[in-house]
């Protein structure tokens, strides 16, 4: 009874709050709806089928394979399992082999791109599960060569296009922004976050997120910037700046993408997060109080749920919703 009345309440209030509670500013202008796990066969037979529902985020887990297939690899667990199709062409990508690796994948979002040059900004969401290794060659600057020769350096809204002529991104976030949606028509956004398993992994004290971070350092120091073509994400909500620590100091001012579940954001109260000038994903966002349904919620539900969170900063709303009337779906 508790939980029915603590859900009738929180409902309530979200048909009590004004429409103009909803326009407070994200990073974007926008708040926008990606999809948990796009790359399964589970979530669609082909990575195309979650394209062109119009999705402004896909998520892509990735394993660095050192030892055997000497590659980046797709899948929830080790190994190559997706919906990537072999396919060389936008009409084959319902055909062909699946269970293709990163290049493979990034191919597929690269011949949709070609057929669809005009779409929304597309984030890519990038999951290294056991992190990067730059000994043995898989580091993030072999990271982004593959972005490169994949997706094309052009294709891809790159921290140097974000950094233009200010000292580091977190300065140009704070006087500038990130651009608008509009201004993004056509673009990839790659973010970069920690692994599950890499966190657990007690030989491995390097998270991803600084991996990129330095490597953006770096590559801005030596006039390379526009080669590294992946942006790092804080993975994990927290109520203050999580930017301290080993993510502090010269760091910081490299890190303004920011991950983590939706129903600790919503519950840290106030406004936009960290002002809302950040790229912020918030996910499972049918947990949040009061929950609806992961997969299939009505539509209306679902589309209240991204208003709710973007009127507290996300950029993104992530979640399992299949539906193409809610992937496609925008708040401003």
């Amino acid at each position: 009874m508790k939980r029915f009345l603590a859900a009738v309440a929180s409902a309530a209030l979200l048909i009590a709050v004004a429409p103009s509670a909803w326009a407070t500013p994200t990073a974007t202008g926008t708040t926008a709806v990606g999809l948990h796990n796009s790359y399964t066969q589970e979530t669609a037979p082909w990575l195309v089928d979650v394209l062109d529902r119009d999705p402004s985020m896909v998520e892509i887990d990735v394993w660095a394979n050192f030892f055997f297939t000497n590659d980046f690899q797709v899948g929830h667990d080790p190994g190559n399992a997706n919906n990537c199709s072999s396919a060389t062409t936008y009409e084959g990508l319902r055909t062909g082999s699946r269970n293709q690796n990163l290049a493979g994948c990034l191919r597929n979002l690269r011949l949709w791109h070609d057929h669809n040059p005009g779409h929304a900004p597309l984030v890519v969401k990038v999951e290294m599960k056991n992190g990067f290794d730059g000994r043995a060659g898989f580091g993030v600057p072999q990271f982004d060569t593959l972005l490169a020769n994949t997706l094309g350096a052009g294709n891809v809204f790159s921290p140097a296009n974000l950094k233009g002529g200010y000292a580091d991104l977190d300065t140009a976030v704070q006087a500038g922004g990130w651009p608008s949606r509009s201004a993004l028509t056509g673009k990839f956004v790659v973010i970069v976050e920690n692994g599950t398993f890499e966190l657990q992994n007690p030989f491995d004290n390097y998270d991803t997120d600084l991996e990129v971070a330095d490597r953006l350092i770096a590559a801005n120091a030596g006039g390379t910037l526009a080669s590294a073509l992946s942006f790092p994400a804080i993975n994990g909500a927290s109520a203050t700046d999580p930017r301290t620590g080993d993510r502090g100091g010269a760091r910081k001012p490299w890190m303004v993408a920011f991950d983590g579940s939706a129903a600790s954001f919503a519950g840290f109260g106030g406004g936009p997060y960290l002002g809302g000038k950040y790229l912020v994903v918030m996910t499972d966002a049918h947990n949040v109080a009061p929950a609806i349904d992961s997969r299939a919620p009505a539509v209306a539900d679902a589309q209240a749920r991204v208003r709710q969170l973007g009127a507290i900063g996300a950029t993104i709303v992530s979640s399992d919703w299949t539906s193409a009337e809610i992937l496609s779906y925008t708040a401003s």
